[in-house]
């Protein structure tokens, strides 16, 4: 059986990025269910770490280590220093030339040394200046979840301006650069998705029961079998993400479900481990078409957009708070976050008589699976919660303070948290900053070049598409979630 192949009476397929989207079938659904990454290696030991790990390495000086039999850590380094580095391989062909593109040569020209898996650990204790380029699955500790020990990614400086800039921080430990790798911070040309695929969009019950295990318990078998596993929070996204297309099929009989699941995965590993993977061409998980309605003009927002009203206080984590006459603060979402979210399906509450504490999950509103929490701008007991809004979302874009509103809270320390938020007059200021500051967000996470960046970030007059965040996947609203709410 091939990459791309039926497995079972499902119809489900395995296949690499490279095969997304082929074949024609529109209607086909796939998912992101593991990946393979090439990285670059060095010793922890090596006397340049430290300078590498503050600099980076640039993709330019990369292609001159891979072309060049040996090139100084001076050179690399922009420094005087005239120790050689000398480079190695262990991926194959088909990586090798993704990597001499990524490199800005052509692949006759690496004259990189061959190397195999198992002489990597053993070469850089005795070469700590060597750089091995690998599958992160070959520097992978046991268990899936850190670095083999004494050796190190090399940040890759995307820009090429000798320094590590904020976004391309996250190369520290193996959780960190998992979840960079899954929000597309690290070169697409060094990183494929493995796709599980069914052909029609409503999934079948017995087809997700085993797409949810590979998410779940079957990540240990990808880690096994040469693969890069999902980040735990990736995983769960997704999990969640399968609901909206299976809730309108009956689930089939529970027995039979069960039998066919052990036979998909035995499949899958067997498509894994004997074939590898054919395609190394990076298509970004959760990739959607944007949708081009010409016949309709696009609604943006801008700094003069928003609205705040005054007698609220305002926390940065984009909630208010307004003191009743009765004692009790009312709290909801600002006007900013719902228009960036757009269209949301579905909200997740408190319920009454539930403490909450200020800078804890108070609700979760949910677009298709992918999700922001909100939290609370105080501490204290809910005593009422906006009911309408539970089972209406639309709410919170018609007035998020009036009728959109969530919570009734007796706060429990509103003297002291009170003081932590801001009036009106000074949160549009800082509403103006944020506006700024998600251009910034937008270059950075979606990339420069990516054609939904031009989609949203209208050209006239500085303004943004409204609902922006629903042209992208659960990995930029993972990454908005910390940028923009779990700061403060």
């Amino acid at each position: 059986m091939l990459p791309g192949e039926e497995i079972g009476k499902a119809d489900i397929r395995i296949f690499a990025g490279a095969l997304a989207g082929t074949g024609g079938d529109e209607s086909e659904w796939k998912m992101v269910v593991a990946r393979d990454v090439i990285v670059p290696v060095m010793s922890t030991d090596n006397p340049f770490y430290s300078a590498v790990i503050s600099k980076g390495i640039s993709p330019e000086m990369f292609g001159a280590l891979l072309s060049s039999p040996s090139v100084t850590w001076g050179k690399l380094l922009g420094t005087e220093n005239n120790v050689s580095s000398m480079a190695y391989v262990t991926v194959d062909d088909a990586s090798l030339g993704l990597l001499a593109g990524f490199a800005g040569i052509d692949a006759t020209q690496v004259s990189a040394r061959n190397l195999s898996v198992s002489e990597i650990a053993q070469l850089l204790r005795s070469q700590p200046a060597g750089i091995v380029f690998c599958r992160l699955s070959d520097i992978t500790a046991s268990g899936g979840t850190g670095f083999a020990e004494n050796l190190g990614i090399i940040p890759i400086d995307i820009n090429s301006n000798g320094q590590s800039d904020y976004f391309e921080q996250f190369y520290g430990d193996f959780n960190s650069f998992n979840r960079g790798v899954y929000i597309g911070k690290y070169p697409k040309e060094l990183c494929n998705s493995i796709f599980c695929s069914t052909r029609s969009r409503l999934v079948p019950e017995a087809a997700a029961d085993f797409i949810r295990w590979i998410l779940a318990d079957g990540q240990e078998i990808v880690a096994g079998v040469g693969l890069t596993a999902l980040s735990g929070s990736e995983g769960m996204i997704r999990r969640e993400m399968l609901t909206p297309v299976t809730e309108m099929v009956q689930a089939g009989n529970e027995n039979k479900a069960g039998v066919s699941i052990l036979v998909w995965v035995l499949a899958v590993i067997s498509v894994i481990s004997l074939f590898g993977f054919l395609f190394y061409r990076l298509t970004r998980a959760g990739r959607e078409k944007i949708s081009h309605h010409e016949e309709e003009p696009l609604k943006a927002f801008s700094p003069k957009t928003f609205v705040t009203p005054a007698g609220i206080l305002f926390d940065k984590s984009h909630t208010w708070a307004f003191m009743e006459k009765n004692g009790t603060v009312t709290v909801g979402i600002d006007d900013f976050l719902q228009h960036v979210t757009g269209t949301l399906t579905r909200i997740t509450m408190k319920a009454t008589g539930e403490k909450v504490r200020r800078g804890e999950r108070i609700a979760s509103i949910i677009q298709k699976g992918k999700q922001l929490d909100i939290l609370s701008p105080v501490s204290g007991t809910v005593v009422s919660r906006n009911e309408t809004l539970a089972n209406n979302s639309e709410l919170l874009h018609r007035g998020p303070y009036s009728e959109g509103w969530m919570y009734g809270i007796e706060p429990d320390n509103w003297l002291n948290e009170s003081r932590l938020m801001a009036a009106a007059d000074k949160f549009a200021d800082q509403l103006r900053e944020e506006f700024a500051h998600i251009r910034d967000f937008l270059a950075t996470v979606a990339g420069i070049n990516d054609l939904r960046l031009a989609h949203v970030v209208l050209q006239d007059g500085g303004e943004l598409k409204e609902g922006l965040l629903e042209e992208f996947g659960p990995e930029v609203w993972e990454e908005f979630q910390i940028r923009f709410i779990n700061r403060s």
